[in-house]
């Protein structure tokens, strides 16, 4: 698909998404429905001074700390597919310099394992088994999404990292795999002879295909049929994917939500598949203003930022409901984390 064919997509669509401010009904019929949702929601927040991982129900309530930690900054949460584990990134100082860790604990923060430093954008393999991360590609710290080469494998029983078989894997970010294994979707930016692109790459071999959407970000649905990501700055899309050929396709491209002014990302499926969260808030470089903060694009981890969460129904019917509210904390980076009452299933869609 062009990019102009694509844009007049989204242009429609998100005309025929638009809502009334007064349409109460139909949000409310959502609040109950997350209400009634057993699923949880953790993201990274921005805390006295300090970035922290918080958990919430699927409603926005019971809100809580899962890290409380004062001179490490934890950041980018990614829960395992049947919701025991967390893996995310910290940071701490170490003479002068920034240095970003990968680690993994129980989902209610416990119990702590470091898997590397100097590593960033962790994701789980389907089966909880291992943890693919990617390496920081300069010595020195730097905070762009994208400063990443090699593609690591952790294995959590033997404690054993190696390499994916692909050398020219760089310049990743915004990770996930697919639930059937196959396949690891991605943006990559300045890399693998590309200018800027969501691709799939093959998980235990050399192939990768351009999907031909523009954007950033990705995210799997947990049946592995749907796609959601930042189409561009302003606009949250849905669509069909098939990961189970040899050629990945991405079609039916659809508008979850759209602002004029203020910048959506980080989109993640819910654990069986129904609903949609993600971030909302300022565009443009930020300054770095506290202890952990970085001078980059608001939507980079490690950028503070006037930012909440909202979630929507996949098929975006219905204003979405706001499920944070704190001006002074940067709440982005939202993931589904399963309810133990459904670890053994990946969920309808």
């Amino acid at each position: 698909m062009s990019r102009l064919s694509f844009l007049s997509i989204v242009g429609l669509a998100a005309g025929l998404l638009a809502h009334e401010p007064n349409d109460s009904s139909a949000q409310n019929t959502l609040l109950s429905e997350l209400q009634a949702c057993t699923h949880q929601i953790i993201y990274e927040a921005y805390v006295e001074d300090n970035w922290e991982l918080l958990a919430m129900n699927a409603d926005g309530s019971g809100k809580r700390n899962l890290t409380n930690t004062r001179n490490v900054h934890e950041m980018f949460p990614q829960a395992s597919f049947d919701g025991s584990k967390i893996c995310c990134v910290a940071d701490a100082q170490e003479n002068g310099d920034t240095i970003r860790s990968v680690w993994y604990m129980n989902a209610d923060g416990t119990e702590r394992v470091k898997v590397a430093a100097r590593a960033r954008q962790p994701f789980w393999a389907p089966d909880g088994s291992k943890i693919a991360f990617l390496a920081q590609e300069f010595k020195r710290f730097s905070v762009k999404s994208f400063a990443t080469t090699k593609l690591l494998l952790y294995d959590l029983k033997t404690k054993a990292t190696t390499e994916h078989v692909n050398p020219k894997i760089h310049h990743l970010f915004g990770v996930g795999w697919s639930p059937n294994g196959r396949w690891i979707v991605s943006t990559v930016h300045g890399g693998m002879d590309f200018g800027h692109a969501i691709i799939a790459i093959e998980s235990a071999g050399l192939m990768f295909h351009d999907l031909r959407i523009p954007g950033c970000r990705p995210n799997i649905s947990p049946a592995g049929t749907k796609l959601t990501w930042s189409s561009n700055d302003h606009t949250i899309s849905v669509a069909d994917v098939d990961l189970s050929s040899s050629v990945p396709n991405v079609s039916n491209v659809r508008v979850l939500d759209q602002r004029e002014k203020l910048h959506l990302y980080h989109p993640d499926f819910s654990p069986d598949g129904k609903y949609i969260t993600y971030s909302v808030g300022p565009g443009g470089r930020m300054q770095a203003n506290g202890p952990g903060t970085h001078g980059e694009v608001a939507e980079t981890v490690g950028v503070r930022g006037k930012w909440n969460l909202f979630v929507n129904r996949v098929d975006g019917k219905g204003p979405p409901i706001q499920l944070t509210h704190d001006e002074n904390m940067s709440n982005k980076e939202p993931e589904w984390l399963r309810s133990s009452a459904f670890q053994t299933g990946a969920g309808a869609e």
